[in-house]
Protein backbone atom coordinates (compact mmCIF):
# COMPACT_ATOMS: atom_id res chain seq x y z
CA UNK A 1 0.00 0.00 0.00
CA UNK A 2 2.97 2.34 0.76
CA UNK A 3 4.83 1.56 -2.50
CA UNK A 4 1.91 2.48 -4.30
CA UNK A 5 1.38 6.10 -2.41
CA UNK A 6 5.03 6.24 -3.40
CA UNK A 7 4.80 5.52 -6.74
CA UNK A 8 1.85 7.56 -7.39
CA UNK A 9 3.59 10.75 -5.48
CA UNK A 10 6.10 10.09 -7.85
CA UNK A 11 4.39 10.22 -10.79
CA UNK A 12 2.57 13.31 -9.68
CA UNK A 13 6.01 14.90 -9.06
CA UNK A 14 7.14 14.38 -12.51
CA UNK A 15 3.75 15.17 -14.08
CA UNK A 16 4.25 18.57 -12.09
CA UNK A 17 7.57 18.99 -12.87
CA UNK A 18 6.25 18.75 -16.55
CA UNK A 19 3.83 21.13 -16.55
CA UNK A 20 5.44 23.63 -14.96
CA UNK A 21 8.52 23.18 -17.33
CA UNK A 22 5.68 23.26 -20.21
CA UNK A 23 4.46 26.82 -18.58
CA UNK A 24 7.61 28.43 -18.15
CA UNK A 25 9.10 27.45 -21.89
CA UNK A 26 4.98 28.99 -23.20
CA UNK A 27 5.19 32.20 -20.78
CA UNK A 28 9.01 32.53 -22.32
CA UNK A 29 7.77 32.16 -25.96
CA UNK A 30 4.85 34.80 -25.89
CA UNK A 31 7.09 37.24 -24.22
CA UNK A 32 9.62 36.85 -26.81
CA UNK A 33 9.34 39.92 -28.81
CA UNK A 34 10.32 39.79 -32.54
CA UNK A 35 13.07 43.35 -33.10
CA UNK A 36 12.10 44.88 -37.03
CA UNK A 37 15.47 45.67 -38.45
CA UNK A 38 15.24 47.98 -41.95
CA UNK A 39 18.48 48.73 -44.07
CA UNK A 40 20.42 52.27 -44.44
CA UNK A 41 23.00 53.58 -45.87
CA UNK A 42 26.02 54.00 -43.50
CA UNK A 43 29.37 55.65 -43.55
CA UNK A 44 32.04 53.33 -44.41
CA UNK A 45 34.51 56.23 -43.00
CA UNK A 46 34.64 59.45 -41.97
CA UNK A 47 33.46 61.84 -45.45
CA UNK A 48 34.02 65.19 -45.25
CA UNK A 49 31.99 67.50 -46.26
CA UNK A 50 31.54 69.11 -49.90
CA UNK A 51 33.16 65.49 -50.92
CA UNK A 52 31.77 63.07 -54.22
CA UNK A 53 31.15 60.35 -52.26
CA UNK A 54 32.35 56.79 -54.11
CA UNK A 55 31.31 53.68 -53.76
CA UNK A 56 33.82 52.27 -51.27
CA UNK A 57 32.96 54.74 -48.57
CA UNK A 58 29.14 53.60 -48.07
CA UNK A 59 27.55 50.53 -47.60
CA UNK A 60 24.41 48.94 -46.75
CA UNK A 61 23.50 48.23 -43.18
CA UNK A 62 20.45 46.69 -40.84
CA UNK A 63 19.24 48.37 -37.45
CA UNK A 64 16.50 48.10 -35.47
CA UNK A 65 13.46 50.02 -37.63
CA UNK A 66 13.20 52.51 -34.61
CA UNK A 67 16.44 53.63 -34.87
CA UNK A 68 16.01 54.76 -38.73
CA UNK A 69 16.53 58.52 -39.07
CA UNK A 70 13.80 59.61 -40.69
CA UNK A 71 15.75 61.09 -43.78
CA UNK A 72 17.42 57.74 -44.09
CA UNK A 73 18.84 57.00 -47.37
CA UNK A 74 18.03 53.59 -48.35
CA UNK A 75 19.42 53.29 -51.47
CA UNK A 76 23.21 53.39 -52.78
CA UNK A 77 22.29 54.68 -55.94
CA UNK A 78 20.73 57.69 -54.35
CA UNK A 79 24.27 58.32 -52.73
CA UNK A 80 27.26 57.60 -54.99
CA UNK A 81 28.71 60.16 -57.14
CA UNK A 82 26.61 63.00 -54.69
CA UNK A 83 28.10 65.68 -52.65
CA UNK A 84 28.27 65.75 -49.26
CA UNK A 85 27.23 69.30 -47.46
CA UNK A 86 28.71 68.44 -44.15
CA UNK A 87 30.74 65.95 -42.22
CA UNK A 88 29.72 62.63 -41.97
CA UNK A 89 31.18 60.91 -39.58
CA UNK A 90 31.98 57.11 -39.98
CA UNK A 91 29.22 54.46 -39.13
CA UNK A 92 26.10 57.28 -39.44
CA UNK A 93 23.27 57.13 -41.06
CA UNK A 94 23.67 59.03 -44.96
CA UNK A 95 20.70 61.39 -44.49
CA UNK A 96 18.99 63.35 -47.54
CA UNK A 97 19.96 66.68 -45.83
CA UNK A 98 23.41 65.85 -45.18
CA UNK A 99 24.16 65.00 -49.39
CA UNK A 100 23.37 67.40 -52.47
CA UNK A 101 20.47 65.01 -54.17
CA UNK A 102 19.08 67.45 -56.86
CA UNK A 103 21.83 69.96 -58.01
CA UNK A 104 19.19 72.21 -59.35
CA UNK A 105 17.68 72.44 -55.94
CA UNK A 106 20.67 73.06 -54.26
CA UNK A 107 22.61 76.62 -53.81
CA UNK A 108 24.49 77.64 -57.14
CA UNK A 109 27.57 76.40 -55.81
CA UNK A 110 26.79 72.67 -56.10
CA UNK A 111 25.38 73.76 -59.39
CA UNK A 112 28.70 75.02 -60.94
CA UNK A 113 30.40 72.70 -63.40
CA UNK A 114 33.68 70.83 -62.72
CA UNK A 115 36.55 73.69 -63.69
CA UNK A 116 34.00 76.53 -64.22
CA UNK A 117 33.09 79.52 -62.02
CA UNK A 118 29.96 81.38 -61.46
CA UNK A 119 30.42 85.46 -61.99
CA UNK A 120 27.37 88.15 -61.61
CA UNK A 121 26.81 90.53 -64.03
CA UNK A 122 24.60 94.12 -64.22
CA UNK A 123 22.03 93.73 -66.33
CA UNK A 124 19.27 96.30 -67.28
CA UNK A 125 16.05 96.03 -69.70
CA UNK A 126 17.82 97.30 -72.99
CA UNK A 127 21.21 95.01 -72.29
CA UNK A 128 19.70 91.97 -70.73
CA UNK A 129 17.31 91.61 -73.42
CA UNK A 130 14.48 93.11 -72.60
CA UNK A 131 14.12 90.80 -69.06
CA UNK A 132 13.83 87.82 -71.46
CA UNK A 133 16.58 85.95 -70.44
CA UNK A 134 16.04 82.98 -67.96
CA UNK A 135 17.85 80.42 -66.34
CA UNK A 136 19.69 77.59 -68.70
CA UNK A 137 19.68 79.86 -71.69
CA UNK A 138 22.75 80.53 -73.75
CA UNK A 139 23.93 83.35 -75.24
CA UNK A 140 26.16 85.90 -76.08
CA UNK A 141 28.10 88.98 -74.47
CA UNK A 142 28.91 91.41 -76.64
CA UNK A 143 31.88 94.30 -75.01
CA UNK A 144 31.87 97.79 -76.32
CA UNK A 145 35.27 99.10 -75.18
CA UNK A 146 34.82 103.55 -75.30
CA UNK A 147 37.89 104.68 -72.96
CA UNK A 148 40.76 105.78 -75.25
CA UNK A 149 43.24 104.85 -72.77
CA UNK A 150 41.42 101.23 -73.17
CA UNK A 151 41.00 101.07 -76.96
CA UNK A 152 42.00 104.20 -79.61
CA UNK A 153 38.97 103.77 -81.45
CA UNK A 154 35.16 103.04 -79.55
CA UNK A 155 34.80 98.97 -80.36
CA UNK A 156 32.55 96.65 -80.05
CA UNK A 157 33.56 92.99 -79.75
CA UNK A 158 31.46 89.20 -79.29
CA UNK A 159 33.73 87.95 -76.52
CA UNK A 160 32.23 85.35 -75.29
CA UNK A 161 29.78 83.04 -76.90
CA UNK A 162 27.11 80.16 -76.44
CA UNK A 163 27.53 80.96 -72.28
CA UNK A 164 25.22 79.39 -70.22
CA UNK A 165 23.03 81.88 -67.34
CA UNK A 166 22.73 79.83 -63.94
CA UNK A 167 20.83 83.11 -62.27
CA UNK A 168 18.92 86.19 -62.90
CA UNK A 169 18.11 88.72 -60.38
CA UNK A 170 15.02 90.96 -60.84
CA UNK A 171 14.37 94.14 -59.08
CA UNK A 172 11.54 94.39 -56.67
CA UNK A 173 9.27 97.29 -57.39
CA UNK A 174 9.37 98.96 -54.46
CA UNK A 175 11.27 98.87 -51.19
CA UNK A 176 7.89 97.63 -49.63
CA UNK A 177 6.63 95.01 -52.22
CA UNK A 178 7.72 91.72 -52.15
CA UNK A 179 6.73 90.94 -56.14
CA UNK A 180 9.57 91.30 -58.59
CA UNK A 181 9.09 94.22 -61.08
CA UNK A 182 10.56 92.16 -63.46
CA UNK A 183 13.35 94.41 -64.64
CA UNK A 184 16.54 92.46 -64.47
CA UNK A 185 19.54 94.10 -62.38
CA UNK A 186 21.99 91.28 -62.87
CA UNK A 187 22.70 87.88 -64.46
CA UNK A 188 25.35 84.92 -63.33
CA UNK A 189 26.80 82.79 -65.92
CA UNK A 190 29.06 79.55 -66.05
CA UNK A 191 32.53 81.00 -67.40
CA UNK A 192 36.13 79.06 -67.01
CA UNK A 193 38.73 81.05 -64.96
CA UNK A 194 40.26 83.07 -67.98
CA UNK A 195 36.72 83.98 -69.18
CA UNK A 196 35.78 85.34 -65.76
CA UNK A 197 38.86 87.84 -65.81
CA UNK A 198 37.66 88.77 -69.61
CA UNK A 199 33.83 89.92 -68.08
CA UNK A 200 35.87 91.17 -64.68
CA UNK A 201 37.65 93.69 -67.12
CA UNK A 202 34.96 94.30 -69.07
CA UNK A 203 32.40 95.05 -66.31
CA UNK A 204 35.40 97.56 -65.32
CA UNK A 205 35.97 99.73 -68.60
CA UNK A 206 33.05 98.81 -70.89
CA UNK A 207 29.43 98.33 -71.80
CA UNK A 208 28.26 94.71 -72.14
CA UNK A 209 24.89 93.74 -74.13
CA UNK A 210 23.50 90.56 -74.13
CA UNK A 211 22.52 88.52 -77.25
CA UNK A 212 19.86 85.43 -76.78
CA UNK A 213 20.79 81.93 -78.15
CA UNK A 214 17.97 79.60 -79.72
CA UNK A 215 18.37 76.76 -77.46
CA UNK A 216 19.63 74.35 -80.19
CA UNK A 217 22.39 76.95 -81.59
CA UNK A 218 25.32 75.71 -79.79
CA UNK A 219 27.79 77.36 -82.97
CA UNK A 220 30.04 80.04 -82.66
CA UNK A 221 30.62 82.42 -85.20
CA UNK A 222 34.43 83.91 -86.37
CA UNK A 223 33.78 87.19 -85.51
CA UNK A 224 37.04 90.28 -85.17
CA UNK A 225 35.37 93.01 -83.46
CA UNK A 226 33.27 96.21 -85.04
CA UNK A 227 33.95 100.16 -85.42
CA UNK A 228 34.89 102.92 -87.30
CA UNK A 229 37.73 101.07 -89.51
CA UNK A 230 35.25 98.94 -90.68
CA UNK A 231 31.98 100.57 -90.47
CA UNK A 232 31.13 100.05 -94.23
CA UNK A 233 31.20 96.05 -93.46
CA UNK A 234 27.76 96.61 -91.71
CA UNK A 235 26.22 95.84 -94.91
CA UNK A 236 27.60 92.86 -95.09
CA UNK A 237 26.67 91.60 -92.11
Amino acid sequence: MHKKILIFAVLIGLLTVIGLSYYINSHEKTQKVEIPYSKVVVANNVIPANTKITADMVSIKSIPTESVHPEAIISLDKVIDKISKSEIVSGEQVLSSRIVIDPNKATLAYRVPKDMRAIAIPDTEVTGVAGNINVGDKIDILVTYSNKEVNPVCTTYTQLQNVEVAAVITAKASADDKQNSGLPTSITVFVNPAQAEVIAYAVTNGKLYFTLRNPIDTGKVDLKFYNSTNFTTYLER
